[in-house]
């Protein structure tokens, strides 16, 4: 573990969180709660971090992933219901009752990125892609280096296909184009809108992350997981699995928080 903001401590943080009356913990997943697997199908939480985040929930921490993923696929992915879930950057919302809401693209970018994925199917790797709404990604983590960098060029005629609103975004073993109105942070924006006193740490990866970090309120916590350090706005840097499963049993541990009362 490594602290990475010198006005923040993890210690400093969890004495605030102890005596928080709104505790909210939001968190991405491939990379992050789940190593990468050679198919995406097959990433599987860490061992022990379900049990973590149940005993969490039961202790009265609200948790909500936001994903690059599809808000329903990381739903059935989950070995626990009624979760939150801002999927594919935030252009999905799957409420904890499972309704989905999917915010509308502009004409020119769904346009723009049909013509892409029709590019990526006729050169031959529509299997190293993934469409989402209002994102293509192209996936190169688990190739040869001949594949790689095949996928590579690709990606570099891909981006002449941009339009006004869109992006190309590298994440770790791919390249993603994507609608720019709304993303990770805006996600993250929306949530704490409606929990304004909550005391919140966001735990990403990689940079798509970063829009979330840069959204936390001052006394948020942003906390980069990955194996390896990178430049990040993110306050603390955990390697997993052991010090990503430290810091949930650390949060899971936490006394639990007072019920509300009944009305009679």
């Amino acid at each position: 573990m490594k602290e990475l903001a010198p006005a923040k401590t993890l210690d400093g943080f969890f004495f605030d969180l102890a005596r928080a009356r709104t505790r909210l913990l939001v968190l991405d997943y491939d990379g992050t709660l789940a190593p990468f697997a050679m198919r995406r199908e097959d990433a599987q939480l860490y061992p022990g971090v379900a049990s973590l985040l149940e005993t969490a929930m039961s202790r009265g921490t609200e948790i909500v992933f936001i994903t690059g993923r599809p808000a329903r696929e990381l739903a059935d992915r989950l070995p626990f219901s009624g979760i939150e879930i801002f999927g594919a950057h935030g252009y999905e919302h799957l409420a904890a009752n499972g309704t989905l809401t999917q915010k509308s693209l502009p004409a020119p970018v769904e346009a723009a990125l049909s013509k892409m994925d029709q590019m990526v199917v006729t050169s031959g790797y529509a299997y190293a892609r993934e469409r989402k709404h209002g994102t293509l990604a192209i996936h190169w983590r688990h190739e040869e280096a001949p594949t790689r960098r095949a996928l590579k060029e690709l990606g570099a005629q891909l981006q002449g296909q941009l339009t006004a609103g869109m992006q190309a975004l590298p994440f770790d073993g791919g390249l993603e184009f994507r609608a720019i109105d709304h993303h990770k942070g805006t996600a993250l924006a929306n949530l704490l809108d409606r929990h304004p006193n909550a005391h919140v740490a966001y735990l990403g990866d990689d940079t798509t992350d970063e829009d979330a970090f840069a959204a936390l309120p001052p006394e948020g916590l942003g906390v980069l997981v990955r194996p390896e350090l990178r430049e990040t706005q993110a306050d603390i840097w955990l390697k997993p699995p052991e010090e990503l499963r430290g810091f949930l049993s650390r949060w899971a541990t936490l006394a639990p928080l007072p019920q509300p009362r009944r009305a009679y």
